[in-house]
């Protein structure tokens, strides 16, 4: 008995399958040794469950006209999707471009990661999209364009260009220089044209002068390179690893030094006391400036990156005593002049067609691989830039939602004035619902939910506020022959009544079950029986997702939920419509916008996150628009898991949920479960915490590196063993889940060795001491450089992050 009860076995059996072939297939399950926990014996013979995540496209026919790479509803880099899209026609001055190559950016990086906030992008050309250059052939011309046509080869600045086909102003067009490759070309724009704007236009650049460049074995740095040398300058160069400063070396850079040591300031005055005239800028923080230092009397500083905008940095005005002047580039926000961006561009262009340019050197990734290019910019692991060719065969169209609420029929909403119930009428109202009736044991009895009453019926719905007990035959009877007799025919029935009566399954009472079996168990068979005439559009049963994992506490109301979904199946079978949607948690209004210490315990016990109601319902949109007969998409489950909680649950280690859990992203960290470090430090032994940290630290870096444990270094600091500042931030998150902190990691990480950061952890644990404005260190990479971030920096990206992780990944689960 012991042995069963420790795995639990779930078998149904249909009805028409005859005892003795049931005792048999019982008997053959329960001697087998297996990992299956859910069966059906049907007279087909057994079968298995599984839970898969519905697929977007599953319903789509023919490939889509057009592909575009888009963040993935599982977020992060490994949530980037190639996407079918739709295909428009180009307007005036457009042209259409079928797109062979895209340039990668690190700001496509960072906002892939969700590491900058959407106003920091959306004023630019390209605004808050993935790609911003690319080249191929024009394929279409609109209206009023001249001096392009069908057939050239051109490159272009354009929004999401990690596409298939865009349309684009012939503006930020250009044919490609002879001799260069599609390629090739798609290195030219961004980097030429930010490098370009700042040494030629703003710093105007002459012969004899020195410049100091950051990060020039970056693309922009790299083209920086190159039209320094063009225009005479003497060039002093920066990067942060020893191969690319053996390479700039390489290209005729007489003098590199080490962006990643603060001595640079000091070694520039050793190459040349006097200073330089221009600095190409993309550190943070006291590196820049520490550049600023450098600068000659009426020397210019252009400033390529964020970073210290974002901090809002202040710098004294000490130097620019010297006649210095300040320059701030971002060839975004330069390309929305698209009139003066064109006119610097064809001055680039005209030195590329003269021979005095070259595209810069670069590496391709199909569009297979396009998660590994963005990984790889990632770690600062490419020099020059990196390429994506888009996709060869599209994917398909995903189908449109075609489901309509018919404003011309009665809809009935059970357990309508609870706080669900209430936006899940407003949001029937806004989807066309013109005839309403909502029901609850107490009716319209609150505030909240006369005001809502009143306020649809002020928008034009005729509502009628009933007070019945939908597991009152009697009640519900006289209910549905009243709306048959003074309202429009029912069209559909949206069953949202519930009770809960939390307890422990040992110490619930047989009242406690009744009163959560009665509104979803008995009221879905008063709904079924009693409207088998209606011709019915939807038959909606609000069910919960602690059915797919169970939730401590809530027995009977796991238990009615799971009965509401057996109807959903049975209705199907029998060609009646019928949906349960089994629902995650939601934030903002019901019992867990009421309680929060409700939701952050949900959250953290069974890994249900909260979601907007309004997002939920329209994804229940989605459900409702798919196959309304299969009995496999009977029940559909709508809510957001965070899978570094939910993986431990043991009904996900069955195979039932094998798939759910791949794709959650749970594969890569199935066996690297949380530790209470708080718990460990105040009852075991320093060594053990020492050493149990130190193993978690070591796994989570070899996870982010994507090399072996034993190649983690344990004496080097982890700058030196590869781990850059964008790595940082992943690693941190990482180290908060693991040892369930309330905040990432303080401090300088990079600076530290392994049992260095274990000794942090552990320190800030024993003290409690908050996070500061240094909440993760080493942060991020603005530019090709690969330069550390400055704590007050880090604390705005921080923020930045926080702000984005609270909305995750959200899906439709079947």
């Amino acid at each position: 008995l012991v042995a069963s009860l420790a795995s639990v076995r779930r078998v149904a059996v249909a009805a028409d399958v005859a005892p003795d072939a049931t005792a048999e297939a019982l008997r053959a399950l329960l001697a087998a040794e297996q990992a299956e926990t859910d069966f059906a014996i049907d007279r087909d013979g057994v079968r298995v469950l599984r839970i898969e995540t519905l697929d977007a496209t599953a319903n789509a026919g023919e490939p889509a006209p057009a592909a575009q790479l888009e963040r993935g509803t599982t977020g992060g880099l490994s949530g980037l999707e190639w996407v079918g899209i739709g295909r428009r026609a180009p307007a005036e001055n457009e042209v259409e471009i079928r797109v062979e190559a895209s340039g990668l950016n690190f700001r496509d990086v960072m906002w892939a990661m969700s590491l900058l906030p959407d106003d920091i992008l959306e004023d630019g050309f390209a605004g808050p999209t993935l790609g911003l250059e690319g080249a191929g052939t024009v394929t279409a011309v609109g209206p009023g364009v001249t001096r392009l046509a069908v057939g050239d080869r051109v490159l272009a600045f354009m929004p999401s260009a990690f596409t298939t086909t865009v349309c684009v102003p012939q503006n930020v067009v250009t044919h490609i220089p002879a001799g260069v490759s599609t390629e090739a070309a798609a290195t030219i724009p961004v980097a030429f044209l930010t490098a370009y704007y700042g040494l030629v236009t703003l710093a105007g650049l002459r012969r004899g002068e020195w410049v100091l460049i950051h990060g020039a074995a970056g693309g922009v740095g790299l083209a920086a390179v190159q039209i320094a040398q063009h225009r005479g300058a003497n060039v002093i160069a920066t990067a942060g690893s020893r191969e690319k400063r053996e390479l700039l070396a390489a290209m005729g850079v007489e003098h590199v030094l080490n962006s990643r040591s603060s001595a640079f300031a000091d070694d520039l005055k050793a190459i040349n006391a006097a200073g330089v005239d221009v600095v190409l800028n993309s550190l943070a923080g006291e590196a820049m400036e520490r550049g600023l230092t450098t600068l000659k009397s009426f020397g210019r500083f252009i400033e390529l990156g964020k970073r210290d905008y974002v901090a809002n940095t202040r710098i004294g005005l000490r130097p620019f005593r010297r006649n210095l002047s300040y320059f701030g580039v971002d060839v975004d926000q330069l390309l929305s002049d698209r009139d003066r961006a064109s006119e610097i561009f064809a001055e680039v262009i005209a030195l590329f067609g003269e021979g005095v340019y070259k595209p810069l050197p670069y590496r391709v990734f199909p569009a297979g691989e396009t998660v590994d290019a963005f990984r790889l910019m990632q770690q600062s692991g490419h020099v020059g830039k990196i390429v994506v060719r888009p996709p060869t065969i599209l994917p398909p169209l995903p189908q449109e939602d075609e489901f309509r609420f018919d404003a011309a029929r009665t809809h009935l909403l059970t357990g309508g004035f609870g706080g669900f119930g209430l936006e899940t009428a407003r949001w029937l109202a806004d989807r066309g619902v013109r005839h309403l009736v909502m029901t609850g044991r107490s009716g319209a009895a609150t505030d909240e939910a006369k005001a809502l009453v009143a306020e649809l019926g002020a928008r034009g719905v005729a509502v009628k506020a009933v007070a019945c007990d939908v597991a009152d035959e009697a009640a519900l009877s006289a209910l549905l022959a009243d709306v048959r007799r003074t309202m429009p025919p029912l069209g559909g029935i949206l069953h949202a009544a519930m009770v809960l009566e939390d307890s422990l399954l040992a110490n619930m009472t047989e009242e406690q079950f009744a009163n959560v079996l009665g509104p979803k168990v008995t009221g879905v068979g008063l709904l079924d029986r009693l409207t088998r005439n209606d011709a019915l559009d939807y038959f909606i049963l609000f069910s919960s997702i602690t059915t797919f994992v169970g939730n401590p506490g809530q027995a009977a109301y796991v238990a009615a939920n799971a009965y509401l979904e057996g109807v959903a199946r049975r209705r199907r079978e029998e060609g009646l419509p019928a949906l349960a949607l089994a629902w995650g948690a939601i934030s903002d209004v019901g019992v867990l916008a009421r309680q929060k210490g409700l939701a952050e315990a949900l959250a953290k016990r069974v890994g249900v996150k909260a979601m907007p109601a309004r997002e939920a319902l329209d994804l229940m949109v989605q459900a409702l628009g798919r196959d309304p007969r299969g009995v496999e998409n009977a029940v559909v489950a709508i809510g957001s898991l965070d899978w570094s909680a939910a993986r431990r649950l043991p009904a996900l280690a069955s195979p039932t949920f094998a798939a759910l859990v791949r794709e959650g992203g749970a594969i890569e960290t199935s066996e690297r479960g949380s530790i209470d470090l708080r718990g460990m430090v105040a009852t075991a032994e320093p060594e053990a915490v020492r050493k149990e940290v130190v193993g978690v630290i070591v796994e989570e870096i070899a996870t982010v590196l994507r090399v072996p444990k034993g190649d983690v270094g344990m004496g080097k600091r982890l700058a030196e063993i590869g781990l850059d500042s964008l790595m940082a931030i992943e690693l941190a998150t990482a180290l908060q889940e693991r040892f369930e902190l309330s905040a990432p990691p303080s401090g300088s990480v990079g600076t530290l060795t392994v049992p260095g950061l274990a000794e942090h952890i552990i320190q800030s644990v024993q003290t409690g001491a908050p996070d500061d404005e240094s909440r993760v260190s080493q942060a991020l990479h603005e530019r090709h450089g690969g330069e550390e971030m400055d704590a007050a920096t880090t604390a705005e990206v921080l923020k930045a992050v926080q702000e984005k992780a609270a909305a995750e990944p959200r899906g439709v689960l079947q």
